[in-house]
């Protein structure tokens, strides 16, 4: 039996517009990539506008750019809606954040003649898709630049372009030479963000009992060994590579869950991760595609995007571990760069979608009794769906900070209470 969520993928959305114009399966005037490219012009075009016209912090994005030496320019994000940003902070070497100040770029003399005694930066102009920063005479700046951006919504395209994550697997690489008894594998499992069990397997010499494991005359035949006492006494499941090899497998069901081991020399756990996925779609991922990390459940945002998928083999994409966010789970999805199978919107919008994707059908075709009453159909759907979007924390309004006020700084004091 078929599962029934409060959101719609792409295929359903399709089967949505469909029933709402009555539009033959059979019917051939628009194939379904078509009736997707109504809906994506549909959701830029109207919903995403509405959406940000109420400022409540929707598809709010944070990355942070490493400042390099004697570079002043900075590209704004190429995925920010109008190639806005939402904000942007200095960040020092130390994690502490500091407001930045956005100057007019016809000042950039006055700013650039100031000389600083540190590294810190605090202001920056426009030009063009960049920011610049000034003063431009700091050579050597530490920290980040933080950028908070509105991040565009993928362009929907059908569920088969997909491959939805069924978990997690880590690798690690034997050297014999290097492994003496008493060195360690540890197993660390979360659920739910919190670490429920702790279990270490433990090499010794010879005759090995419980979570031990023996050392082999050779790597091949340790990481043959360590697969084994695993998946006989783990709390977790082990394979060995095929062919057989130095290098062995662990199997997780939370992205949180890890391995790590007491010498990275005989034990080196691998700085990648396995995404393992129930099917992957023939012809869509190869090695070194650039793909987007993407949440399954409300809200369906981003977790990541650009990232390269190093290897693609059977049903698992290999990517370096700190490209997959902590947050992402099981069920969840990857899909190639800028595509999407679920609309980025809040899912209670989803239907509005359906039925301004359909006007645009119904246009198309001449339907000008249809067009009337979708049109009439979605100017309940708007006046519905502000009081959805406004005020997202009812009990709670937001407290109005003066960020410039010469008293703003007696907000902090060294107890860090306001």
């Amino acid at each position: 039996m078929a599962i029934t969520t409060p959101w719609m993928t792409s295929n359903k959305l399709i089967s949505a517009i469909k029933r709402k114009i009555s539009f033959p399966i059979s019917q051939q005037t628009f194939t379904e990539n078509e009736i997707l490219d109504f809906a994506n012009e549909e959701m830029f075009i109207s919903q995403v506008p509405d959406i940000l016209k109420y400022h409540e912090e929707y598809f709010v994005f944070t990355t942070d750019v490493q400042l390099v030496p004697n570079k002043t320019k900075y590209a704004i994000p190429d995925r920010a809606i109008g190639m806005r940003l939402r904000d942007l902070f200095y960040t020092d070497a130390n994690n502490n954040v500091y407001e930045m100040t956005r100057i007019n770029a016809a000042d950039k003399a006055i700013f650039d003649r100031n000389t600083g005694s540190d590294n810190s930066l605090a202001a920056y102009y426009l030009e063009n898709n960049s920011i610049v920063l000034t003063p431009n005479n700091i050579i050597n700046p530490t920290g980040f630049l933080r950028f908070n951006f509105f991040l565009r919504p993928n362009q929907l395209v059908l569920d088969e372009r997909a491959s939805i994550i069924s978990g997690f697997r880590e690798s690690i690489t034997v050297t014999n030479a290097s492994l003496v008894a008493g060195d360690t594998v540890i197993i660390n499992k979360y659920d739910d963000d919190v670490l429920i069990t702790t279990q270490t397997f433990t090499a010794v010499a010879a005759g090995a009992t419980g979570n031990q494991f023996n050392i082999g005359s050779n790597s091949t035949e340790t990481a043959s060994n360590i697969v084994t006492v695993i998946n006989t006494n783990g709390i977790t499941t082990a394979s060995e590579t095929a062919p057989a090899s130095a290098q062995f497998n662990i199997n997780f069901t939370d992205r949180q869950s890890n391995a790590t081991s007491s010498s990275s020399t005989a034990l080196f756990v691998e700085p990648t991760i396995d995404l393992i996925f129930t099917s992957i779609p023939t012809g869509v991922f190869v090695n070194g595609s650039v793909v987007d990390i993407l949440q399954t459940k409300p809200g369906h945002k981003t977790y990541n995007y650009d990232v390269t998928a190093q290897i693609v083999s059977g049903t698992t994409m290999r990517f370096n571990e700190s490209d997959i966010p902590g947050d992402v789970i099981v069920g969840d999805y990857v899909c190639l760069a800028n595509e999407s199978i679920i609309p980025q919107i809040p899912p209670d919008l989803h239907n509005g979608l359906a039925e301004r994707a359909s006007a645009r059908i119904l246009a198309a075709i001449g339907d000008n009794e249809g067009l009337t009453n979708a049109n009439q159909k979605i100017s309940q759907i708007e006046t519905s769906e502000g009081r959805l979007l406004d005020q997202r924390v009812d009990g709670s309004p937001i407290k109005v900070v003066n960020r410039r006020s010469l008293l703003r700084s007696g907000k902090f004091n060294t107890t860090g209470r306001s």
